[in-house]
Order: C-alpha cells, then structure tokens, then sequence
C-alpha cells in the first residue's frame, strides 16, 4: 500500500493488515477547519483545492457535498487516481497538476509537513495560497462545506448528535466493513465482516422503508455517506470484495433511495464507474494479481420506478 515515513514514500510500508485483518489506520495529519478556514470557504472558495479521487466513497462524499451545496464551479476539484505507483497520482489538466510539478499525492503531504509519517489519503483540502493542506478528513471538509456553502443545512443542530451516532454506525457496519470483507486473509474475519455488512443493510433497509431519508424528508450528511458507498455496492463490494448474500438491487428501499439520489441534478456526474473499478481491482495488489477488471453489471440507474 505504502506510506510516507518522515517524509519520504515507502512502497512497502503497509499497517494496515494485522493477523489477516485488514483494520483502517487513520491519517495523522494535524490539520483543522476553523472559523476564519469557513469563512474563507464562504468568500474565497476559489483560493481553495479540493483533491478527491473517483473510487474513493469518502472522497464521493465531500464532492457530493461540493455539488449540493453550491460550490461547483466556484471551488476547484482536483482529481487523483490511476494505478497507484506511489500511492494517488494526481490526474493531468487539473488546478493543481497543470504546469505545476505535482504527480503524487504524497508531495502534497510532505510540503505541509516535511517530516510526516503516516497513510497518504484522500479527500484533501489544498490552500492555494499557504501552500498546504488545510484539511485531510472527509467528516471534517463534508461539515465545513455544509457551513460555507448555500442551501439547505445537511446537519441540523436538534439533529448532530443522531446524524454524527448513525453515520459512525454506517461507517463501522457497513462503509468500513466492505473492507474488512474484501480483504480479509481469514475466513471467519471474512464471515464476521459480511455477517456486519448485511446486518447493517437489513436495518438500513427497514428504516428507509418508512421514509425519503434517513432522517426523514430533507437529507443529510448520513445520506451522503450511505449514498457514497452503496453506488458502489453492486459495481465493487459484492462482486471484488465478496459481499455476495445480496446485491444492493436486493434490497427495495435501500435500491430506490440510492436511485433517488442518484437522478438529482448534477449527481450522476460524480459517479464514474469505469474509475471506481479500475480504482478497486487494479490497486489491490496479491487479491488481483493479474489486475483484471470485472465488468460493469447490468444496472437501470435511470430507472424512476417509485421514486
């Protein structure tokens, strides 16, 4: 997988597999969104970067937030991806790869901080004029994007602390633990982590039996997430990361909603599916070692069926 070690890239430094389970380290960079960062979003957006690869759900969920909250167009969008020789390679003819010297990620990592150690990961908020990473946590940039940006609120105050307990549920039991299937070297690591998957599908599928969203009619930051990931259930995590008891299409609500979100203005835009596969099977190493690309299954996301 690799990682940077005091600044510099180690193709062969990987923590994240332990005794045959894959568990997530999380990214050390020590960056936050203040106040006067919001404000800046808000007034100057375009001084800003956003950095996000196409395969990634985490990514997907800070662009969807750029979309829905206005800033397409007025916050630039650098994308990374592509076989990952050093980790994410930023992608040509982007704000921050046209003319520039940037090919890697990491160099983004090591310039705001030259002695950094730890997983290079995207989403990444890139200050054009410090010259640094402002941020490199998707709940972190999601929430801030939420606050500087216009429309409706995707985290309402009477409803944080519910939203900030479900997407954490989502995340652990599901958007996390796809990996956990995906790459287990175990079987009953596999087991646990597809018994977690479909048990977090099961509940999400009957509370979105009796309503538009998770919460109800407007949607949320928990939305976005969930979206984030099942767009991609059928295409990668049932078929390359073996969630195989169900498909998403399996699942009425679950199917319908993702749809819903789906057919938005602006949305199907985000979702490149030829990149979330390649993004899937070509970086991941000893599970495709002939790096073969599965094709896309045969889906009706255009399908308006009771939406």
């Amino acid at each position: 997988m690799g990682m940077l070690i005091d600044g510099i890239w180690d193709n062969t430094a990987d923590r994240s597999m332990q005794d045959g389970t894959y568990r997530r380290e999380m990214s050390a960079m020590p960056t936050t969104l203040d106040a006067q960062s919001v404000d800046l979003l808000s007034t100057e957006p375009s001084r800003f970067v956003l950095v996000a690869s196409a395969s990634c759900p985490w990514s997907h969920a800070t662009v969807l937030a750029l979309v829905f909250k206005g800033f397409a167009g007025r916050l630039p969008l650098q994308l990374a991806g592509g076989p990952r020789v050093q980790g994410y390679g930023i992608r040509p003819n982007g704000p921050l790869s046209a003319g520039g010297d940037v090919r890697h990620l990491h160099q983004l990592y090591s310039r705001t901080d030259a002695a950094f150690t730890g997983r290079v990961t995207v989403p990444v908020l890139w200050d054009r004029v410090q010259n640094r990473i402002l941020c490199n946590s998707s709940a972190d940039i999601l929430r801030a994007f939420n606050q500087a940006g216009s429309g409706p609120d995707l985290c309402p105050e009477p409803l944080r602390d519910e939203i900030e307990k479900l997407t954490a549920s989502i995340f652990d039991g599901l958007s996390n633990a796809v990996y956990r299937a995906g790459k287990a070297e175990r079987q009953d690591e596999y087991d646990a982590a597809v018994d977690l998957v479909f048990a977090t599908m099961e509940q999400l599928e009957a509370r979105l039996s009796e309503r538009v969203f998770l919460f109800g009619a407007d949607m949320t930051e928990s939305d976005l997430r969930l979206f984030a990931t099942l767009v991609r259930f059928d295409t990668v995590y049932a078929t390359h990361f073996r969630c195989t008891r169900k498909r998403l299409v399996d699942y009425p609500a679950l199917w319908r909603f993702t749809r819903r979100i789906f057919q938005m203005p602006g949305i199907s835009d985000t979702v490149d599916f030829d990149e979330i596969r390649a993004g899937y099977y070509i970086n991941d190493g000893s599970h495709n070692p002939h790096n073969i690309i599965a094709q896309q299954p045969v889906i009706d996301w255009g399908d308006t069926t009771g939406l």
